[in-house]
């Protein structure tokens, strides 16, 4: 898909699904719980810049944000400081943009994307819920008058009978049922799409159509269906890592695989790790799956944080047999994730909210350092979370990357993430629509 292509799709999509943004307002650099207007621009001078778009750091630079946006960027040498700014020394620290997670469970904690909100995730999306369940984070959005965390919704997974999460799932039964089901979740404002993994075939094919005509991105948790297909056949994203598995199976292990997990949703728990730690990724299969992600180039959300098992740390109850499947099924999802991004595939960034080695809220964070285990280097790892990101949104004009003209949505680091990705922990301030954030009052939620 091109870029015109995509940008195309996005002024589409946003006649037909607005996210959700509540208020815009301007504050001075102190940090104050509640939106304040301020009038004059803001300046944020002597400060490292990555800008989100995969090009080297701007040193020294000088970033003017007037009302909610981002006004001039460039080094300080090159860009006038403004009359009457309201001026910030930023000398040593460095501004990405805002983090986009882009596999974010609301569940029942709303206060959980304001806890990642002060880590530096200016927006979401939650790929699996009913919106009733964002009515709680929107209100305390409204009660603080908060331009953020930018929401983007799903609706429910669109699952096949027996669904893996019947609470967070729609069933359809045939190919028809599962078109008026996808077209009731864009009804009601989902900006993407979601498949899940019990779904037959001819039915997730409706559902891509569906967003092909409407314009938004369909992605998939696939888990028993093969991913090359479903991409060839038009899906744009592919949720996890492991639903590319069986795709680079033998048949007669693929069909056991699958039957195992139609007969009990359960057994791909410890069986995605059995499947990954004895995968071939030179084979046949492997070679086939990275020739259609060079042609296509679906974006990828690995969500490696979830399925992160360490040799020192094994799952409670875990066999000694288990646990070894278990740590090199993982270092083959990792090494997987390396290839189908050197492939073609667009890699983004998916916390999951709660995984094994993140404590509350650090999921991204994790996720990110997972990336840059996998082989990417920390810039390819942060445009994951920021402009690829924004893409898979279909929303690269308004979010993910520091140009003039886009959303002040950024974070102050205290040191450099591209020498280490862990820097991304070190946050010192988060705007969202320009306005600072109280990163005290919601780093506590």
């Amino acid at each position: 898909m091109s870029s015109r292509d995509i940008g195309s799709r996005a002024v589409r999509a946003r006649t037909l699904h607005a996210s959700v943004v509540i208020g815009a307002f301007i504050v001075s650099s102190a940090l104050i719980g509640r939106a304040s207007i301020q009038t004059r621009p803001i300046v944020l001078d002597n400060v490292r810049v990555i800008d989100g778009t995969g090009q080297p750091a701007i040193e020294r630079a000088r970033v003017v944000i007037e009302g909610d946006r981002i006004r001039q960027i460039g080094a300080a040498a090159q860009v006038p400081l403004p009359p009457q700014a309201d001026a910030i020394d930023l000398s040593g620290r460095t501004i990405i943009p805002g983090l986009i997670d882009l596999h974010f469970h609301i569940e029942n904690d709303p206060k959980l994307a304001l806890r990642q909100l002060s880590h530096g995730v200016t927006a979401f999306r939650d790929p699996g819920q009913w919106n009733e369940r964002f009515a709680g984070l929107r209100q305390m959005i409204a009660d603080d008058r908060l331009p953020g965390p930018r929401i983007f919704t799903t609706g429910p997974h669109i699952d096949g009978e027996h669904p893996a999460y019947p609470a967070d799932s729609v069933v359809a039964r045939d190919p028809e049922e599962a078109r008026r089901l996808a077209e009731r979740n864009v009804r009601e404002g989902a900006t993407a799409l979601k498949i899940y993994f019990r779904l037959p075939l001819a039915s997730v094919k409706a559902v891509i159509d569906v967003c092909g005509v409407r314009n938004i991105p369909c992605t998939a948790h696939l888990e028993i269906l093969d991913a090359r297909e479903l991409i060839d056949a038009g899906l744009n994203g592919i949720e996890h890592i492991t639903s590319f598995g069986i795709g680079l199976l033998a048949g007669p292990e693929a069909e056991a695989y699958r039957q195992s997990v139609l007969a009990n949703n359960d057994a791909r728990r410890d069986g995605r790790y059995r499947m990954f730690s004895k995968l071939d990724l030179d084979g046949p299969r492997a070679r086939a799956l990275y020739a259609t992600l060079g042609d296509r180039h679906p974006w990828i959300d690995p969500t490696l944080a979830v399925f992160e098992r360490r040799a020192d740390h094994p799952a409670e109850g875990t066999t000694s047999d288990m646990a070894e499947a278990s740590v090199a099924g993982f270092a083959k999802m990792k090494e997987l994730t390396r290839r189908v991004g050197q492939a073609g595939g667009r890699l983004v960034m998916g916390g999951h909210s709660t995984v094994p080695f993140a404590t509350r809220g650090e999921a991204p964070w994790r996720e990110l350092e997972l990336l840059a285990e996998s082989g990417l280097t920390p810039l390819e790892a942060i445009t994951a979370a920021t402009g690829t990101a924004a893409r898979f949104l279909y929303r690269s004009d308004q979010l993910g990357t520091l140009r003039p003209g886009l959303n002040a949505d950024l974070v102050v680091l205290t040191s450099d993430p591209t020498q280490n990705i862990s820097a991304v922990r070190n946050v010192s301030r988060v705007m969202v629509g320009g306005v600072w954030i109280d990163l005290a009052k919601y780093s506590r939620y």
